[in-house]
């Protein structure tokens, strides 16, 4: 069995833009972070799971009708994160657009506030630019104080994702994956460039 540092080691990480909230759970709150296969997040972050996986295999065979279906897919998943009778809001605070370390199995992100080592989060992330929404349970492992603040964050906090399902961490896997491509695809171009 593979200890938790090892457990990290084996995602990549990136550092992304994501819409960000969460909201501070106690230990009451401990039976909500637990993962309920029928809710919509769940049946969507399966079916995504699905779709992406189709639209590889067809990227190759017919690049734009491929092109087409993940368009076709990013408007519906658009949709559905605006569709807020969905789901209930995770947090008070508005989701908004930050920058962010992200791997299949955590993520850190700048913070207003120092988070507690072991406190738990309910985290609320939209992808971009695929727009799936997903809500994850978290513990934070770690939070500091920055050289210098982004806003009105003067912390960044680090957190280990945990009771993620295996089609959310897929969902995280692959969009990690697409991502990097795309950004050491930039980095080639802007070096060919120069």
């Amino acid at each position: 069995m593979l200890n938790d540092q090892q457990e990290r080691r084996r995602y990549f990480r990136i550092t992304d833009q994501v819409a960000i909230s969460y909201r501070l759970l106690d230990d009451t709150d401990d039976a909500e972070t637990g993962v309920n296969m029928n809710a919509p997040s769940a049946m969507v972050a399966q079916l995504e799971n699905e779709i992406t996986a189709s639209l590889e295999i067809l990227r190759s065979v017919q690049p734009q009708v491929h092109q087409l279906l993940e368009l076709y897919n990013r408007k519906i998943n658009l949709v559905l994160s605006l569709d807020e009778s969905l789901s209930e809001p995770v947090s008070d605070q508005i989701k908004r657009s930050q920058q962010v370390n992200i791997s299949a199995c955590g993520i850190a992100f700048p913070s207003n506030e120092q988070l507690k080592p072991n406190q738990k989060l309910l985290m609320d992330l939209t992808l971009f630019p695929s727009n799936i929404s997903l809500k994850l349970a978290a513990v934070v492992i770690g939070s500091h104080l920055l050289d210098e603040p982004i806003g009105e964050d003067c912390y960044i906090a680090r957190a280990d994702f945990v009771d993620i399902t295996n089609n959310e961490q897929e969902v995280l896997v692959q969009h990690v994956i697409k991502r990097q491509t795309l950004q050491l695809k930039e980095r080639r171009e802007a070096q060919q460039n120069s």
